[in-house]
């Protein structure tokens, strides 16, 4: 038994994972919010970072200023060039802040691209399947690559419940994955990039046949998210219901 909880963080993302024994989290900006919701002994099994913007990994300042272990930290590949506009230099130096000091409380680091093979998890724990379908190599290493190009996208299955978490993963890498990949989701789809046409890719959203679809997001903080255009394929290709965060609150799934 355990429970999936999607949390209203605003135009940002937040989701924690508490199964029978752990405690996981997939992105957590807004974290401090929701402490009620993390163990009391203060141990987290593990923490998914889709990929290096403030507004997806701010709550490990959280986490770190209030004493919190974290066993294993999952993050993003990205290779940050130069001059890299879509990750602003001080922000990716946040980021690798809180690695080296969670690593030195012993903090494990993974940075997976996409599995070769998916006929196995890519992490089996306390009932939990988890498994990485992005990014690519070749998509996140391009010469015209982008932060969102190599945002993790972690599908999870439960005992009774899948939920695929695309981060801001681009439409390059949702269009691979849907076009080499079975049973991508199947049920609940965590929208990519809060609603924005950016990570709306028609063929991605049609392949996973989502029975409901959650977006994690706010009007009014950037222009045109969540854009309308996107909202109505989410819904034109969602079975039972298209959440918003901001409307809708924060979600819980039990498993």
């Amino acid at each position: 038994m355990g429970i999936l909880h999607h949390l209203n963080v605003g135009c940002a993302d937040c989701s924690v994972i508490v199964s029978s024994n752990y405690t996981f989290i997939v992105d957590c900006y807004g974290l401090e919010n929701y402490s009620h919701l993390l163990p009391k002994n203060k141990n987290l099994k593990a923490v998914f970072i889709t990929h290096q913007h403030h507004d997806h990994f701010d709550g490990l300042s959280f986490l770190k200023d209030n004493d919190y272990s974290i066993e294993h930290l999952i993050y993003s590949p990205y290779e940050r060039r130069y001059d890299d506009n879509s990750v602003e230099y001080e922000e990716w130096q946040d980021f690798e802040k809180y690695k080296k000091i969670f690593t030195e409380k012993g903090t494990k680091l993974y940075s997976p691209y996409r599995q070769e093979q998916l006929a196995n998890p890519w992490w089996k724990i306390d009932g939990l399947k988890f498994f990485i379908l992005g990014p690519m190599p070749n998509i996140a290493k391009s010469e015209t690559r982008e932060l969102h190009d190599a945002s993790l996208v972690i599908h999870l299955e439960t005992s009774s419940r899948k939920c695929l978490f695309t981060g801001d993963a681009s439409d390059a890498s949702l269009r691979y994955i849907a076009w080499n990949t079975r049973g991508i989701c199947d049920d609940i789809l965590h929208a990519s990039h809060h609603g924005s046409l950016n990570g709306a890719d028609i063929d991605f959203i049609k392949h996973c046949n989502a029975s409901y679809t959650v977006i994690s997001t706010k009007s009014g903080v950037h222009e045109n998210v969540p854009h309308p255009d996107a909202l109505q394929v989410y819904r034109e290709n969602t079975s039972i219901k298209v959440y918003r965060t901001d409307e809708d609150g924060s979600l819980e799934w039990s498993f």
